[in-house]
């Protein structure tokens, strides 16, 4: 398969949760917090922004940091059309506010976490690739559980061991076609559900998983944020 070939994607960023183990005071987003001198979400919109097969980006935001997302991206100058959209309290509401905002005639849609900035742009065009070999609604990346797992009751006392063999760690961006993702989010039951992946799965819909690298962290904690500009420092000598 030519990469160079596949059907544009648009992409969600996902930006409006409260960022509340951040332990930032209220009002506050871990999306404005700074990595190597440029916001996180910067990061994010911006590695988007340089792959070739992505047409556009919606990012999705709490109505109070509108706004400040808009001035900085008019001065970042992306070369993509970068439209925003306001999140609701749910994720599913978020991601339905971006769905709401992309062209009707994208083939592909991807949904991504704007905390994620570090995310292999190699992994998102396997992503593309597993979607036309697979013949699949979704892929997306992840990384093979490889730590013993255990299930603890409400005492952390051990009530079993957790067979790994099957078991996955999922990443973003997940990548769809457009028209299961849509058909997915048009159903009443996509509440509480922690990723995308999992509202098609409700759905009956086929998802396949492509493996990742360890380095996508998500940045929830404030102890993530070292740990990503230590990575983006060894981004510098390795290509990811």
């Amino acid at each position: 398969m030519n990469r160079t070939a596949d059907p544009q994607v648009w992409v969600i960023v996902a930006a409006a949760g409260e960022s509340r183990r951040m332990g930032l005071p209220e009002g506050e987003s871990k999306q404005f917090l700074l990595l190597a001198g440029e916001p996180i979400i910067s990061h994010s919109v911006r590695r988007l922004s340089v792959i070739e097969q992505v047409a556009g980006i919606v990012v999705v935001l709490h109505p109070s940091h509108v706004v400040r997302f808009a001035g900085l991206s008019e001065a970042a100058e992306y070369g993509k059309p970068v439209l925003i959209a306001e999140g609701g309290l749910e994720r599913s509401d978020s991601v339905r506010a971006g769905l709401s905002v992309i062209p009707a005639e994208a083939e592909l849609i991807a949904v991504h976490d704007g905390a994620r900035p570090l995310f292999s742009r190699h992994v998102f065009l396997d992503c593309l690739v597993a979607l036309e070999a697979d013949g699949a609604d979704g892929a997306v990346p992840a990384m093979a559980v490889v730590d013993t797992l255990k299930r603890a009751d409400g005492d952390n006392r051990v009530l079993s061991t957790v067979d790994r063999r099957e078991l996955w760690a999922v990443q973003t961006p997940q990548v769809f076609k457009a028209a299961a993702l849509r058909a997915a989010y048009a159903r009443a039951d996509v509440s509480g559900a922690t990723d995308d992946a999992g509202v098609l799965e409700r759905a009956g819909a086929t998802v396949v998983v492509v493996p990742s690298t360890v380095a996508n962290v998500k940045i929830t904690t404030p102890a993530d944020l070292p740990l990503a500009g230590a990575l983006l420092s060894w981004e510098t000598e390795a290509d990811v």
